[in-house]
This record gives C-alpha cells, structure tokens and sequence, in this order.
C-alpha cells in the first residue's frame, strides 16, 4: 500500500492533473469579484487573512495543489535520479532535474514575496522625498511630460535623486524603466502636468525576486538541455 501511493504520488500523471486542477481554480478565481480586487495591492497571504472564504476559496484550493504538485515534483526527481544513476548520459539525467529545481526555486520566490512582499501607491510632486527606514531618500527633482502631435501625453518622466551612505544617484524615471533603491522598485505610472506637476508612483518590494530570476534561469536552461538531448545531440558527459 505504502509503494503504490509512493508510487502514485511520484508518478507524472499526478502531476499532470494536479496543474490542470491549479489552472481550472485559477481559471475559476477570474470570474470572482469583490475582495478579489485589492489581491494586486496587498502580499498574498495578508489578503488571504482578511479575505472571506467565499471570495478566497479558489486561491486556497490552488495552494493546496501546488504543494502537492511541488511533492510531485521532489519524488520525481528522486526517482528520475534513483532509477537513471548510471544508465543515462549526465545531460540526459540532468535536463530534468534543472527543470524540477527551477520550478522549486520559483515556488520558493513567490512564496517569500507572498509573505514579505509589499506595495505601495502614493503621489508625489517636486520636491518630494521618499524616506526608507536606514536612512537613504529619493527625492524627486522634476516631473516632466511629452505631448504628441494632437496635444495628448505620448511619454512622461521624473527626475529623481537617490542618497544613501553619503553617496548620490541621479536618474531618470519612466514608465517601464523602474529605479530599484535598497531593492525597492521604484515605477513611475503617471504625471499630470497642470495645474502643476504631480507624479503618480508605485513602491514595490519584492524579496523572492532574486530567487525566481535564479528559478527561472535553470528552468530554460533544462528546457534547452532537454530539447538537445531529444534532437540526439547532447553534450559529452
């Protein structure tokens, strides 16, 4: 009894049905609404403490899942790892457990933003300065706006100064071109500039940042490893 749920447990097709039930929760989750809208403003499990069951139900469920489909995932490689140790090329054996391990780490990453991940919405204007609790600032220096050809904004920047350990970033904020200051990003969302110039900012801090580049990066990479050694030419190892 204990090897076939084992088995069942590290078998591919579990994990196969456990990310179609992630996707169908998660599918479900978009058609709800109410106390959904303030998940984007808020870490994950802060809104999942305040969140009722009924609006949160699909999340939990989804969560539920991919704890299992990350067992899955653990018991796979284990068995992949078991079974092949010898027999297979050492890209062939490797490819998926690149996978396996990127897909942990990206877990992992959402799981640390979900616990101390923050964001914040603010306005600004010039003049303005943003205090961070060891001491260093931005502050920003001037808000600036691009009219098209028929008068409307086509492109709007901040200039901003960074001060930190005596020392002074100057930059230049715009949409899709954040500033990160003491891994806090920095994005620019808007600037209005009449009567007078006022900024609209977004403040975001992401701990598990880092460990989903990480995740992200050996996941292509086993995709690629996999992808030479079924196209019959892997690497010599």
């Amino acid at each position: 009894m204990i090897r076939k749920t084992y088995a069942f447990l590290a078998s591919l097709s579990f994990g196969l049905w456990l990310m179609g039930g992630v996707m169908a929760l998660l599918a479900a989750g978009s058609f709800v609404g109410g106390e959904q809208s303030a998940l984007n403003a808020m870490p994950l499990f802060a809104w999942l403490g305040q969140a009722p069951v009924a609006a949160s139900w699909w999340l939990w469920g989804a969560l539920a899942l991919l704890g299992l489909l990350v067992c899955n995932t653990v018991l796979c490689s284990v068995e992949t790892l078991r079974q092949g140790w010898g027999e297979r090329r050492l890209l062939q054996l490797l490819a998926p457990q690149l996978m396996h391990l990127g897909f942990l780490l990206i877990v992992l990453a959402h799981l640390l933003s979900a616990r101390g991940g923050a964001k914040e919405a603010m306005q600004v204007d010039q003049g303005s300065v943003l205090s961070f609790p060891d001491g260093s600032s931005v502050r920003v220096t001037a808000l600036a706006t691009t009219p098209g050809p028929m008068g409307m904004p086509v492109d709007f920047s901040a200039g901003i100064v960074a001060t930190a350990g005596g020392r002074q970033t100057t930059t230049i904020l715009r949409p899709n071109h954040p500033f990160f200051h003491d891994g806090v990003g920095i994005y620019l969302k808007h600037v209005e500039p009449f009567p007078v110039p006022v900024g609209y900012v977004e403040l975001h801090y992401e701990p598990g940042a880092g460990w989903a580049l990480a995740g992200a990066l050996l996941f292509t990479a086993g995709n690629v490893a996999l992808l030479a050694v079924r196209r019959g030419r892997p690497l010599a190892g």
